[in-house]
């Protein structure tokens, strides 16, 4: 009976906050899905470089009203945060996974975008950036045909996987190794030993060593 209760009580707060979330204003909630795809919590300075562009221009005034509502919440002076786990789930389950997966590729395309402009690419943000881009793109492709990317951005995230590999294999954390090895091999397909092969010789490597 307890059990029944329970599962009772989640769906009515579910409905309850799907029904709050319907009711913001369409940027609040693109703002929220934004967020909603880094998980739990987002850094500012990854909020500032997303509304940079004319796609999230309208990212950072959005936030500010979904405090005000509630949603989520500014936990320091550089995090943002939603309110309780569940809102972050609701919101990230909200759209259909095609749908979710082209925020991802916004996402993760400005991203990429923006680690040109690090003059130092082993600083600590610059890192981070570099992790977060990849992690972006990689869901967004995940389970897709990459040959909609054209060749450049292909090499461009086959090389940022590399680098993500041989990091994950320096902390010891093989699993993630092998799933950035296994994305990197993706985005080179079946022409990577002709076309860039170096990068697809490190791939092989970091594989082995993971």
């Amino acid at each position: 009976i307890d059990n029944v209760r329970d599962i009772s009580i989640n769906e009515n707060v579910a409905a309850i906050l799907r029904n709050k979330l319907l009711r913001l204003p369409i940027k609040v909630f693109e703002a929220l899905q934004v967020m909603s795809c880094f998980g739990v919590k987002v850094d500012q300075d990854v909020l500032s470089i997303l509304s940079g562009s004319d796609q999230f221009d309208e990212l950072i005034s959005s936030l500010g009203y979904a405090i005000q509502e509630g949603m989520i919440e500014k936990r320091n002076e550089t995090t943002y945060g939603f309110a309780h786990d569940t809102i972050q789930q609701a919101v990230y389950e909200y759209l259909p996974e095609a749908c979710m997966k082209e925020f991802h590729f916004k996402i993760g395309m400005q991203l990429v975008r923006a680690l040109r402009g690090f003059v130092t690419p082993e600083s600590l943000q610059c890192i981070s950036i570099t992790f977060l881009a990849i992690d972006q793109m990689n869901r967004a492709c995940d389970g897709t045909d990459p040959n909609r990317l054209d060749t450049r951005i292909k090499n461009t995230l086959a090389s940022l996987n590399l680098k993500a590999a041989e990091r994950a294999i320096d902390l010891a954390d093989a699993s993630s190794a092998l799933s950035h090895v296994r994305f990197g091999l993706q985005f080179v397909g079946d022409t990577g030993w002709s076309l860039c092969y170096e990068i697809c010789l490190r791939l092989h490597e970091a594989a082995c060593l993971a």
